[in-house]
């Protein structure tokens, strides 16, 4: 694709010289090692703390390693397993029962056996392992760009996928190691894909059908290269429509195998709100595709990152929303020249539009991003060529000129501010520091007793610090209870001396993270009761759309009992806590949870 260049200025002529080096793939490795390697001082987050539990042959370990599926699930779909998470304060009172959240990760799940098995307390050398991965990934990237798009065009689309800040948080979030194993797999599988048909190896071909079944083994998203290589073929291929259809077919068939064999084996997503299975819930996930589509490309090309639309305010996000729309307007205008002109440029495109299609099975993030970037850092590489080498820099048109701007914009972003941003980025993890302050707040007199949490900024904080403890091997309290979660408005009043009933003023469930268990389209019924050692809870009331809005909480003891032990959310960390006496009501502050390094 490359002509013999003529560039302009020397920095440009310094450019092209480094991106035609023989060596350009190892280069880039090297430096996407060094910029994200803050991530060895991170430690332990969140759910890393689950594998260290259950990785082990800790009491009860085993049986959360099954109902986690490695690590990459949280409930099997079935009813009395549900209520055994609840029982033991895995899982917040009101889980749909049936609630399937099981993801088919075996490769991932071998690197955490390795992790744990070896160095189960040296998180350094977990990074360190995930950072092996990005350099593979990187040098399978900069041959495909290249084979693809040629020496200075490919050269530089791979520098931008390696200085891509959108990458940060999987490399540095341990649990997250199986994406970069995903799309590594991808890339080799369109590299064999490409090379089979550039040469008419079928040897090479039936390679790519195995690296492309190998990475569906190590994530879903792998589904997102089928879409790669379908815009391949409709896009770049020169064949009859009917040939071009049978070289996509295997793909095609592979995935309608995987899929099937997926759902018969009990993997999905059923219940939560936060995971959307397409194959299960088609209108759902076509409503949400529409919903975060938009804010996943404006978390992929400029920012704010994608993940903001979740945690701000709702208006904020709404803002957000409508500004990701205009910015995607902007975006395929600025496109445009190099659309017209060149197939290539529409597969990558079509890829990246078909990448959001697994990305949007859960709330925006950045970390959903790796095969989109695939296709904007291609699409950007190329625009750069039209205007930088082609064009020598000028717009004799209002359209150029406008793509000039855009394109400038987006890829100034990338090759200047990313490689800033991306060791803050790696460790961007950290912003939950704040709840790790949960594990260390339970007062040594409450092992043996029954501790209540009557509210809870986050599922992780009470999760956090039972991990913790058993981790530690620490002694326990008898039982883990948590009444209200999220950042709720409640009011918790005693109606007998062992009875508290709390009023929600919105509801449960009335932020879009704490959907996570349930669906808030699954409705509540009133007078709905859940039964738990020591506890019978009962909804009193619901919203106007089936959320439990108050429910009663009944002891088997007096509050005032030594065996029960109460705490709220409090100045950042769980703090003891008395109940009201009988007949009156205390309001609590929301459980809220400031997130920051």
């Amino acid at each position: 694709m490359d002509p013999t260049p003529q560039l302009q200025t020397k920095l440009d002529r310094l450019l092209a010289r480094f991106l035609l080096q023989e060596r350009l793939g190892l280069w880039l490795a090297l430096i996407a090692i060094v910029l994200s390697a803050s991530c060895l001082g991170l430690g332990f987050y969140l759910d890393d703390f689950v594998g260290r539990y259950i990785y082990s042959d800790l009491p009860d370990a085993a049986r959360l390693y099954e109902l986690y599926a490695g690590g990459y699930g949280l409930a099997n779909g079935n009813p009395a397993d549900t209520h055994w998470q609840i029982e033991n304060g895995w899982a917040p009172w009101w889980t749909y029962d049936q609630l399937l959240i099981r993801l088919f990760r075996p490769l991932g799940v071998a690197t955490h056996w390795l992790d744990f098995h070896f160095w189960p307390d040296q998180p350094a050398l977990m990074h360190l392992h995930s950072l092996l991965w990005l350099a593979l990934l990187v040098l399978a990237v900069t041959s495909m760009y290249r084979a693809a798009l040629g020496g200075i065009t490919g050269g530089l689309a791979a520098l931008l996928f390696a200085f891509d800040h959108t990458h940060g948080f999987v490399v540095g979030y341990i649990c997250n190691r199986h994406s970069l194993i995903t799309v590594l797999l991808s890339v080799l599988c369109l590299a064999a894909h490409l090379k089979a048909r550039a040469h008419g190896n079928k040897l090479q071909q039936l390679f790519a059908y195995a690296l492309y079944a190998a990475a569906l083994a190590s994530g879903e998203s792998a589904a997102a290269i089928a879409g790669y290589l379908c815009a391949h073929a409709l896009c770049v291929e020169r064949t009859s429509l009917p040939r071009r259809l049978l070289l996509i077919a295997p793909y095609l068939a592979l995935t309608v195998v995987w899929r099937a064999l997926y759902t018969r084996a009990g993997f999905g997503a059923i219940g939560s709100g936060l995971y959307i299975d397409p194959a299960r819930d088609p209108l759902a996930y076509l409503l949400a595709l529409f919903e975060r589509a938009p804010v996943l490309v404006l978390g992929q090309f400029l920012a704010p990152p994608a993940e903001f639309y979740s945690v701000w305010p709702t208006t904020w996000a709404h803002a957000m929303w409508l500004f990701a729309c205009v910015f995607c307007v902007c975006l395929a205008i600025a496109f445009w020249p190099i659309l017209r002109r060149d197939r290539v440029a529409w597969f990558w495109l079509l890829g990246a539009l078909a990448s959001l299609v697994p990305a949007a099975s859960t709330y925006p993030h950045n970390r959903q991003l790796l095969f989109t970037s695939l296709g904007a850092m291609g699409l950007l590489a190329q625009l750069w060529h039209l205007h930088v080498i082609e064009l020598g820099s000028r717009a004799p048109t209002r359209l150029l000129h406008f793509s000039q701007g855009i394109g400038g914009m987006v890829f100034l972003t990338h090759a200047v501010i990313s490689p800033l941003v991306l060791p803050v980025s790696t460790c961007s993890i950290a912003v939950t520091s704040p709840l790790q302050a949960a594990r260390a707040t339970l007062d040594a007199d409450s092992a043996g007793r029954d501790v209540v949490f009557i509210n809870a900024p986050d599922y992780f904080a009470v999760k956090l610090v039972q991990l913790s403890l058993r981790i530690a091997e620490q002694p326990l309290p008898r039982r883990f209870r948590a009444l209200s979660f999220g950042p709720e408005h409640i009011t918790v009043q005693r109606t007998a001396s062992n009875v508290l009933e709390l009023a929600y003023a919105e509801g449960i469930l009335s932020t879009p993270f704490m959907e996570l268990y349930r669906d808030r389209r699954i409705a509540m019924r009133a007078h709905e009761q859940i039964t738990l050692a020591g506890m019978q809870i009962e909804v009193l009331e619901l919203t106007p759309d089936g959320r439990a809005q108050k429910a009663r909480f009944t002891f088997d003891a007096p509050l005032e009992a030594e065996q029960l032990r109460f705490y709220v959310w409090k100045d950042g960390h769980f703090a003891r806590y008395t109940p009201p006496a009988v007949g009156e009501r205390h309001t609590l502050e929301p459980a809220e949870l400031e997130l920051h390094f």
